[in-house]
């Protein structure tokens, strides 16, 4: 609509119209569809925020200066390369301004349909208290909702920080600012890979409500946080005995720098991963608990692989076992684990499943080594890629992701579940601009792009599977 105006022309007056709706006006029709639950609730607010987002990511586009438009078709870019280079990229602070008001605006929608057909929930709690004259529990309401307003902001404030990395941190207004000292224990986890770790368990457990009907809310997220506090605390163990080992230099690229700056001290980050891991150990006796001894097949492992993939006397990742370990351990291990832990039960399906998810996370590791081949063979750091040398390693690499695509496409032909799956072959071209990069370029920057190119490839495919298996889920 922002890019062609026929459509604008077309589209614009029904989104306004639609827009201008009191949305608590059409409960009712949505109670007739959807009845009184969970589902009339999620409708209300889709339909609430759907025509504010769009709306207001038309506006952005509009305001984009047209010579940057002029500029993309001189250079012979057709309709599609200019929504992808010009017009996403230039709205994007007003598309997020959108999404800030939507979401918002989807808790007062949210709220206030609980007040009138639910049964439970905050905005029920809210209005059953003043019906009831308990005015404290009214207020514990409100403060709820205003909590999660917050939180739902700072949340919004990381994502803009990753999608729009040139917008300068004071600009972003934050309700309440963090402290730097806080920022840098955060930073030092590299947040920006626990993709790694979320991807898995998103798959496992949408598969378990795909393949079972099982979707338990609890446990999905005891698993995920726990899935992303052992991967937090590996990152900061590894950078520990990286720095010890003479792996990670002051200079080199893409690696966690909060020791090499001078940041926190060494032994900081070291304690700081072990109190993630009792954490995280705790939060898995927990699970344990409510599933069964079982689980600790899944945890004992992997909590193992994730110390002593840099710790110990034989760290895997020095002895050329990193690849298979990060395989196993973030492929596999986390999908069955999390497919157990909602079913109690393990199938061929859910392992069938987790190998593409498997392959391309090595592929992010894969990359990675590629890049680092000279510096560790300096700190005597024996990775695949270094004993195989860097030709047969920038193989190793394609038939890592040429492979997640080649199951996936087994999977979804040979009825293992959805035919949807196919829909990650949209994430092909950007896998083939990723390999052309590793096959063609030597610098380490360019390569350290790479790293970070199959890392969002490897989030773009766990996204697409986890979105079939949902909706395949829903639909049932």
């Amino acid at each position: 609509m922002g890019v062609w105006w026929p459509l604008r022309a077309l589209l614009s007056p029904v989104a306004s119209a639609a827009f201008a709706i009191p949305k608590i006006a059409i409960l009712p029709l949505v109670i007739i569809i959807f009845g009184i639950g969970e589902s009339s609730k999620i409708a209300m607010v889709a339909i609430s925020v759907f025509f504010l987002v769009v709306l207001s990511t038309m506006s952005a586009v509009l305001e984009v200066d047209r010579a940057y438009f002029d500029v993309a078709r001189n250079a012979g870019a057709n309709f599609f390369e200019q929504m992808r280079t010009v017009a996403i990229p230039g709205a994007l602070p007003g598309i997020f301004t959108g999404l800030r008001l939507a979401l918002g605006f989807s808790l007062l929608v949210i709220v206030g349909t609980e007040f009138l057909a639910s049964r439970n929930g905050i905005g029920h709690l809210i209005w059953n208290s003043w019906q009831t004259f308990a005015i404290e529990k009214m207020y514990v309401g409100l403060v709820v909702t205003g909590i999660l307003g917050w939180l739902l902001n700072l949340i919004m404030d990381e994502i803009e920080r990753v999608f729009m990395p040139w917008k300068a941190p004071s600009s972003r207004g934050a309700m309440i600012p963090v402290p730097q000292v806080v920022r840098d224990w955060y930073m030092a986890t590299r947040p920006f890979s626990f993709t790694a770790s979320v991807i898995p368990v998103l798959v496992g457990t949408f598969l378990a409500a795909q393949q079972e009907g099982n979707f338990k809310w609890l446990l999905f997220g005891m698993v995920m946080l726990a899935s992303v506090m052992v991967h937090a605390a590996s990152n900061l163990v590894n950078d520990y005995f990286d720095w010890r080992n003479g792996a990670d230099k002051p200079a080199a690229l893409g690696r966690g720098g909060a020791i090499q700056r001078g940041i926190i001290k060494p032994r900081g980050i070291f304690w700081f991963g072990i109190v993630l891991f009792v954490v995280a150990t705790a939060l898995g006796l927990v699970i344990v608990w409510m599933v069964g001894w079982q689980v600790l097949l899944f945890a004992l492992p992997s909590l193992a692989a994730a110390y002593f993939y840099t710790g110990g006397p034989k760290p895997l990742g020095y002895v050329a076992l990193g690849e298979a370990t990060v395989f196993i351990f973030m492929g596999p291990m986390i999908v069955l684990g999390s497919y157990f832990v909602q079913t109690e039960l393990i199938t061929w399906t859910a392992f069938l499943i987790s190998v593409p998810v498997g392959l391309m996370v090595t592929a992010i590791l894969q990359a990675n080594n590629i890049r680092d081949i000279a510096d560790d063979l300096e700190a005597n750091k024996r990775t695949v890629a270094t004993f195989i040398g860097r030709r047969w390693a920038n193989l190793e690499f394609i038939l890592l992701i040429a492979g997640a695509y080649a199951v996936t496409l087994v999977v979804a032909l040979g009825g293992v579940t959805s035919a949807g799956l196919l829909i990650v072959f949209i994430t092909l071209p950007r896998a083939i601009t990723v390999i052309r990069t590793v096959l063609q370029r030597d610098e380490a920057r360019a390569l350290n792009y790479a790293l970070r190119q199959t890392a969002g490839l490897h989030l773009q495919f766990g996204l697409l599977v986890s979105a079939v298996l949902l909706i395949s889920a829903w639909t049932a």
